[in-house]
Order: structure tokens, then sequence, then C-alpha cells
């Protein structure tokens, strides 16, 4: 019996500066510009061995004391990317970082911030990759190097769309291409359309993409890409309605990527050639298809595709009625999902790009507010020139300063969007979870339910009563996700005892787990009541609070302290954790600042290294309880 699943694609194509001239050519000594070139020349090749003319720059640059070791450690790194080695090139593109001058503007440093954050993203992750990418795009916009520009936003799109921020990616992608229309430059355009092509079919919109498509196979042609020209016949393959067509269009991709000798290209064609395959019925095909794509996702430490390839495989396997390896690959998915693509990491790298966009409009504001100390300074130095301009000039100046005022409203309320925005996609993420409990779990277990008892009738009466006992199972198991997805949803003891119940309930259920003791202090008055609105915002923040304890203090005891004063409630939440520095906060703790804000709350955290944290928050309830 064939099972229907959504089909998981591939991901956007990230790519490296390193080909990209910079304004100032890097100046180096003749024999080494002269290894550089033959390892250039070398790299066209991808069956050469190129390493040693990189590793002899090296020890040339060693011997002699150059200025420009970092260049030299980046074009290593550049080697090992180009040969889907991630590790490798992880490792030297830091080399060239901790080299780097970061205050040169014509120095390599643009580049490896922006090779660090590609690579982040090849091995999953998540977090470093949107940190480089995001330091990357603030430094370009200073600089006048558009294609530099362009290579971040390409990356910075294609890490924003993996975390199902679609509309943002696209935007990107969108500048990056316009820029490049606009200078006429051929380097990456091609590359640019397919990955256009890539997160506009996730939005549904499949006359868009093919559109897309089309052209990245037509600038794939021309400018000789073979990486856009494989995923433009990838996506025509995916939006095509008739099976046959569809395999044809991704046997190009295919072929094409095994001529151009890409491992990470070739890998994304035979995932999805192989999921086409099978479902034409062509098994057999479709398995040695999908575990090619495995081992070479594998080989490369390409963890991104290797989460795609491996859902897929499940779906091929199952199709195939091999359920045990079906579902041991479902299993390595899960595992990988949870490893680089949670909710949590999803939520963060989506605040690192709300935060940075935020920040960016806060330096707008500071901008105008300058701007109007000096209007103003220069307007009453001129009133002083002459009685005679007094009303004129009057006049001007408070022109000048009702129009910048608005401006700054202006920027005021779109950094408050912002936030807002930030918000909303906290509900889109929770959707999309609800959303992906309910299909990868319930419905899964349903299907195989269903697949159990319409086989009974064909089994001998010892075989039903095993099926009998495994579909029961099944439906327990089932009954409890069920279960689990509501309680997720809205605690049942929340709605019905509040907020200090709900609490008490799940600090039980962490203890009896082992992997933390939690106690709670409970000092709050016997009349002190805890408005309704805000019992769930409260519940959420502890939760995050406490789950952020599990994940990175390191703590083995922590505690949750309520208190009233008057008509102020104070919660704390400390643990005995390695602690950290208080610039190394990070992204949560400042979507639970945003998220006190909300409610009329103040957020604070104490910490030092070694010595654990006391998270703090504060509301007054006066206003509310009125």
């Amino acid at each position: 019996m064939k099972f229907s699943f959504t089909l998981v694609l591939a991901f956007a194509v990230i790519a490296l500066s390193a080909q990209v001239k910079y304004n100032t050519p890097v100046l180096v000594d003749p024999e080494v510009q002269q290894l550089l070139d033959r390892g250039e020349e070398c790299l066209e090749n991808q069956g050469n061995d190129c390493k040693r003319l990189f590793l002899e720059a090296i020890a040339y640059g060693k011997q002699h004391k150059v200025a420009y070791m970092d260049n030299l450690y980046f074009q290593l790194g550049r080697y090992f990317d180009v040969r889907s080695q991630y590790d490798s090139a992880l490792h030297y593109i830091k080399r060239a970082y901790e080299l780097a001058d970061k205050n040169d503007p014509n120095s390599a440093y643009p580049a490896i911030l922006n090779s660090l954050g590609a690579n982040h993203f090849r091995l999953g992750e998540y977090d470093e990759a949107a940190t480089y990418m995001l330091l990357t795009v603030e430094v370009l916009e200073t600089q006048d190097k558009p294609l530099h520009l362009v290579y971040a936003y390409n990356n910075l799109a294609t890490l924003i769309g993996l975390n199902e921020n679609y509309d943002e990616a696209i935007k990107y992608y969108k500048k990056g291409y316009a820029i490049l229309e606009e200078i006429q430059d051929t380097t990456l355009i091609a590359g640019l359309a397919s990955n256009l092509a890539i997160y506009v079919k996730k939005t549904d919109d499949f006359q868009e993409a093919r559109k897309w498509a089309l052209k990245a196979i037509e600038l794939g042609e021309k400018y000789n890409r073979p990486d856009a020209y494989s995923y433009g016949h990838y996506i025509m393959g995916t939006t095509e309605e008739d099976l046959d067509q569809s395999i044809l269009y991704i046997e190009k991709a295919v072929s094409r990527s095994r001529v151009s000798q890409n491992k990470s290209v070739l890998a994304d064609a035979l995932d999805i050639y192989g999921y086409k395959l099978s479902e034409k019925g062509r098994h057999e095909e479709a398995k040695k298809s999908i575990n090619e794509a495995i081992d070479l996702h594998i080989e490369s430490s390409y963890n991104t595709g290797l989460l795609t390839a491996y859902a897929n495989a499940g779906k091929i396997y199952y199709n195939a009625g091999a359920y045990k390896a079906s579902a041991e690959y479902f299993q390595k998915y899960e595992e990988l999902y949870e490893k680089s693509l949670s909710d949590n990491n999803k939520k963060r790298v989506n605040e690192l790009n709300t935060r940075y966009q935020t920040e960016k409009k806060e330096r707008q504001i500071a901008q105008q507010e300058l701007k109007i100390l000096k209007q103003q300074s220069s307007i009453f130095y001129t009133l002083l020139g002459g009685a005679l301009l007094v009303s004129v000039l009057g006049g001007i100046f408070i022109y000048n300063r009702n129009a910048y005022k608005h401006k700054l409203r202006q920027i005021r309320q779109e950094k408050e969007i912002a936030i807002l925005n930030s918000f909303i996609l906290g509900e889109e993420r929770e959707r999309n979870r609800i959303s992906r409990d309910l299909h990868d779990s319930v419905a899964a277990q349903l299907g195989a339910a269903k697949m159990g008892l319409q086989s009974i009738p064909f089994l001998t009466e010892e075989r039903r009563n095993d099926q009998l006992e495994k579909t029961a199972r099944l439906i327990g198991n089932l009954h409890g996700d069920i279960r689990r997805i509501a309680h997720n949803l809205l605690p049942v003891t929340l709605a019905k005892e509040g907020l200090v119940s709900a609490l008490f309930e799940f600090v039980g259920e962490i203890n009896q787990l082992g992997i933390l003791d939690i106690k709670i202090n409970n000092q709050l008055s016997a009349d002190f009541q805890i408005p309704k609105r805000n019992e769930l915002v409260l519940y959420r923040i502890i939760q995050e609070l406490v789950n952020n304890v599990i994940q990175h203090a390191g703590a083995t005891e922590a505690a949750i302290d309520l208190s009233d004063a008057g008509q102020q409630l104070t919660i704390s939440v400390s643990d005995n954790g390695v602690g950290f520095a208080s610039h190394q906060e990070n992204q949560g703790l400042y979507s639970i600042r945003e998220r006190s804000s909300t409610i009329g709350g103040t957020f604070s955290i104490k910490s030092q290294e070694k010595k654990g944290s006391v998270a703090t928050l504060t509301i007054k309830t006066g206003m509310e309880q009125q």
C-alpha cells in the first residue's frame, strides 16, 4: 500500500564570496601570487588535489612573516569548501578570522565572515551561521562592495528561509538580484534565480516558481553555472504534475550535477530523484538513488541536505513496504532535526534577524535626534544674527522641528512593528509546530494503524492476535500524543486552577525525569490575585527560562520563587549552573524581555561564570486588577 507524504525539498544554494575580487586586490609576493594562480587553475577541475599549492603559499608566508596570512588561510579554506569538505574548510577559515584586520575595508574580513556563516550553515550550526551572516551584512552595508553584499544577502536569505520565514528570504534574494542587474554582473545571478525558484515554490506559488526556474536554467546555461542549471530543472520537476515529465526534468539535474562533480548539488538532485522514482513504483531504483544521496551528504558533512534525505528515505522505504528501515530513517531525521532545526533553534535564528532590524531602527532614531539638535543649534545661532529674520527663521525652525518629529514617530512606529512582527512569527511557528505534530505523529500513526487493521483478515489466527496487540499499542501511543499536543496548547491545570498550580504540575513532571531538581518557593499572599489575562504569558516565560537552564546551564538544582509586595508580583528563576558573562546574553533572553514588556513587566538577569544565574520578572498588577 503506497503512503502519501509531503515532499521534502532540498535547501537553496549557499554561496561563498571568495571568488569576488576585492576593491583593492590584496598585494602578495610574486612567489605567493604564482602559487595562488596555479591553485585557481587547479580548482577548475574537481578531480585535482590542489591543497599542496595553498599549503606551500602558507609556508612561504610563515617563513617571511607576511602581513596577509589571513588571505592565505582563507584561500586554503575555500579550497576545502569547493571540495565539499566543510569541517576542514571551517577550521582554516576560523584561522583566517583570527588573523584578519577587521578595520581595513580592503582586507578579506567581509569574505571571511561570509564564509564562516556559509560553512556553519552547511554543518547545521544555524545559531552560529546567523550571527556571522548578520555581521557580514552589517559590515558590507557600510562599504562600497555591491558584489560582496549580494553574496551576504543570498546566504542570509537561505538561512532565514530554512527557518520558514519565506517572505523575508525572498525579499533578500530579490534585493541581491536587483543589485546584480544594476551592476550587470553575472557571477551569482543564475544562483539567485535558482534560489528564488526554490523559496517561491515553498510559498505554493508554482507559476512564479517555474518562471524563476526557467530563468535559472537559461542563465545557468548562458554563464556556465551548472548548480543553477541543475536546481532549475529540480524545481521544474517538483512543480510538474505529469510524473513522467517530472522525472525527465530531475534526470537532467542529476546528469548535469554528475558532470560538474558538485557533491552537495548532486546529492540534492539524487534525493528528489529517488522520491519521484518511488512515486512511479520503481522502488529498488529509488532506494539506490536516496542511499547515494545520503552517502554524499555524510561524506561532505552537509547536515542541512542530510536532514531532507533522511525524511525522504523514510517515505521511499515506506512506499516499498520496508517498514523497519522506514522507521529507522524517520528516527534519524527526528534526531538530526532536534539537533539543528528544532523550534527553539528556528526561533533563535528569526529573533537574531528581528533584533538586527530593530537595532537598525534604533540607530536611525539616534541619528534623527542628533540631526534635530544640530538643526536647533544652527537656527538658534542664526536668530542671534538679527531681529529682522526672527519671524522667518522661527517659521523654518517650527517646520523643520515638526518634520523631524514626524520622522522620529514614523521610525519608532516601524520599530514597534518590527517587535510586533516577532510575536506574529512566534504565533506562526507555534501553528507550524502543531501542524507538524499532527502530520508527523498523529497522521503517520493513524495511517499505520489503518494498515494494520486492513491486514488482519488476511492473517492466520495466531498472527491476527499479534497484529491486534500491535495496533492497540499504536493507538495507545496515538492517544498519548494527542493528549500531549492538547496539553502543550493550554495546560488544563492553568485554565482551571491558575498559575501556581500549573507550575507545580510542570515542575513535578521535570523532577520525575531526574534531569534537574527544581523547587518552588511560593510566598504569595493568600488574597493575592494574578490577572487571568497575564497567566499564560507568565507560564510560557517561566517554561522558557527553565528550558534554558536544562539546555545550557549544566545545573543540578534550580528554584522558582514567587512573592508579592503591595500590587507588585515578583518571579525569579535561579540555578547553580555554569552561568555566563553579561555580554553573552542570547536572543532567547531578548525575546523574554520583549514578551515581559507586553504585559507591563520588566525583566532582568544576573549571572557570573561558574556561579549560576538569577532571572527576575516584576509586574505591577494593580492596573490590571482594576
